[in-house]
Parts: structure tokens; sequence; C-alpha cells
């Protein structure tokens, strides 16, 4: 048979190639018989998992894949985590029940965002578009991706839509989720008074800019609540190996993204924002973009479900179905256009069809 190479992202959010031959081809090589209409794997372990035979036929790049050490497994890409068999010995067409599909046993979602998708009005076109297609409820809470990390880990989330991809690393090795899902970026810019007393305007370099807030003592607002924009913020000022907690200018909010910049316009302070955020609500503020463009400045957002083999409560259904709603080529679509008619371009830019690697992290 002929062999063909297709990609999928692993649970951590890495896309790899593997090499297998179409399931589609397999079954029409195979021929089975007409009433047939259920495909079971069967796994060197004993482990059985089926999926009716329309949906696998159906599916453009689902392989049985070739193992570097020999053997076989599934690769079907899009598809429940419980259908990647490793180590497939056999392969059945059977006879079964393919019951129609049954509305979610718990249609109740728990969903810790950034205060950032929430600030930005993408939640507001995303959520009620993912509850009309499924049936589910979204229960919206916005703090920062540390905060909402900190539930996933404490069972108090059923799905994560973060933005601090070290921390969102450690904490899949944790295991305290199950997939994780690059989605879309945008960028973080330094945004300050027109008066401008530390001179950043203009600035390429975030370390430059930050060193010069620094030295002029200028007022700076920080969140302060371990939220991936306060946690990128504490990574600048450690790149240009300078310390301003303590500084009298220095000060923290604990407090969100909008909320933040209400300080700083209020105190005609500086303050590191997401693009987004700052579009969405920049004529609420006396606030200039001053430095950007620092590929430094870079803001990847990733979905991550939170694993249920840890914490039984966890609605692990309805967390994969808005993972792969996120990540849908309709919902990427729509990500692109997002904010693109009012701002002339877009808050957000999808991102999944790359990997982290082509993002640089």
């Amino acid at each position: 048979m002929e062999a063909i190479s297709v990609e999928s992202t692993n649970k951590n959010g890495e896309k790899a190639t593997y090499t297998g031959v179409l399931f589609s081809d397999l079954l029409a090589l195979a021929q089975p018989n007409a009433d047939a209409n259920l495909v079971v794997f069967v796994a060197d372990d004993g482990f059985t998992a089926e999926i009716p035979s329309a949906d696998l036929t159906a599916c453009a790049d689902c392989i049985v894949s070739f193992r570097d050490k020999g053997g076989f497994s599934t690769v079907l890409p899009g598809q429940s985590g419980k259908l990647q068999v490793k180590g497939v010995v056999e392969i059945q067409v059977v006879v079964g029940e393919v019951a129609a599909p049954e509305p979610p046993a718990n249609l109740t979602l728990i969903l810790a965002t950034t205060t950032s998708t929430q600030d930005s009005g993408l939640l507001d076109v995303l959520v009620p578009m993912f509850e009309e297609k499924t049936g589910y409820t979204v229960q919206t809470v916005a703090v920062g991706s540390g905060e909402a990390m900190k539930m996933g880990e404490e069972g108090n989330a059923d799905v994560l839509l973060v933005h601090a991809p070290a921390s969102e690393v450690t904490f899949m090795e944790g295991g305290f989720g199950t997939d994780r899902f690059l989605v879309m970026h945008n960028d973080f810019i330094i945004v300050g008074p027109a008066a401008d007393p530390a001179a950043i305007k203009g600035m390429t370099s975030a370390k430059e800019a930050f060193t010069a807030i620094f030295n002029a003592g200028s007022q700076f607002i920080t969140r302060g609540d371990d939220s991936g924009t306060h946690k990128k913020e504490l990574a600048l000022w450690k790149s240009a190996e300078l310390d301003p907690a303590g500084k009298e200018w220095y000060v923290e909010t604990g407090q969100g993204m909008g909320a933040s910049m209400t300080v700083a316009s209020e105190k005609g302070a500086y303050i590191l924002t997401d693009r987004a955020t700052y579009l969405a609500n920049k004529d609420n503020y006396q606030l200039e973009i001053l430095v950007e463009g620092d590929n430094k400045l870079l803001n990847v957002y990733h979905v991550i479900t939170v694993n249920a083999e840890k914490w039984t409560a966890a609605n692990y259904e309805g967390a994969l179905a808005f993972a792969n709603f996120m990540i849908d080529p309709e919902t990427q679509a729509m990500i692109g256009e997002f904010g693109l008619e009012e701002f002339g371009q877009p808050l957000f830019y999808p991102d999944a069809d790359k990997t982290d690697a082509d993002l640089g992290l």
C-alpha cells in the first residue's frame, strides 16, 4: 500500500510527522461486509478502543502509522486521545451498535483564562459560538495565567486558555494537563504617557526601554499577580539585570490588565500590556504605544485540558470539545478576523497550523 506522512499534535502541543497508510485505503482494501459499521483497535497490552467506521473513512489524515522500533499505532488527528492507540496488533471491523450521539452528561464547563482574552472582547465572540454549537454552558473565570494554572492544579477548572509557555510546560510535566494545543499569538507592548519622561519612544529593544525607565526612576505599574503578562515583565527586568522591587516608583496593583492600565493612565505611568487589550480599550486611557516590535515581546496562547485522571470531577469531554473548537479552522478564521475591521489589524493571529518551534518557543 502507498505510505503517506501526516502531522499530528501530541498532548504537549508539539507537532510531529508520522508515516503510515490511510485508514480509508485500508478499509477499502479489506472490503468488510456492508453491515460492518464499527472499527475496533486492539493493543498489545489488551487495551481496546472503537470508532464508527464511517467516521474513520471520512477522516482525510487518519492513518495506521509505522513505529520507529517496529509495530503500529493509530494516528487520528482531531480525535480523542483515547483513540490514539500504541502497539496495535489487531484491527477489527465488526457489526456493532453505533448509538446516535448523546448529549454530554455534564453540560457545564469551567474555563480558567487570562484577563487579556476577556478584556479584549475575544471571548464575548467565541464562547457564545461554542455554546451554540455544542450545548455546553461555559463558566468563564478570567484571572492571570498563574492563577488559572493553579485552578487546574487544584481541580477547580476543566480547561485553560493561558499565555505563559514556560509555566505551561511545567504544568504538563507535573501531570496536571492532558492535552495542550497552540491556539494564537499577539504581542506585548510598552505603553505610557505622551510626555514620556524616560524618553523610551521608538526604542526597538524592550531591555533598553526597561533600563531607561529604571535609570530615570519613572513610575511603572506592575500587575504583580503571577499572570502571563506579569511573568513576561519580570523576565524582561531579569534580562536587563535589574530589580525594581521595593523602588518607590514601582507600583503593584494585584489586578487584571484592564484595571492596571487604568491605574497607569491615572498616574501617567509606564506599563507592559498585550496589544489586544490596549487596542480594545485605548479610548479609555491616556496612554500611547512607545515600544513595540521586539521579538522578545511575543505573546503566545495555548489551550490545555485538565487531567481527569488526577481530578475525576473534571469535565474532560467538555474540555476536549472546547480545545478542538479553538483549533478548528472556522474558529481560527474568526480569531484572525477579530478586530480587523475596527482597528485595521487583528488583535490575535491564529496559530493552530504551527508548532511552538515555529514561534521560537
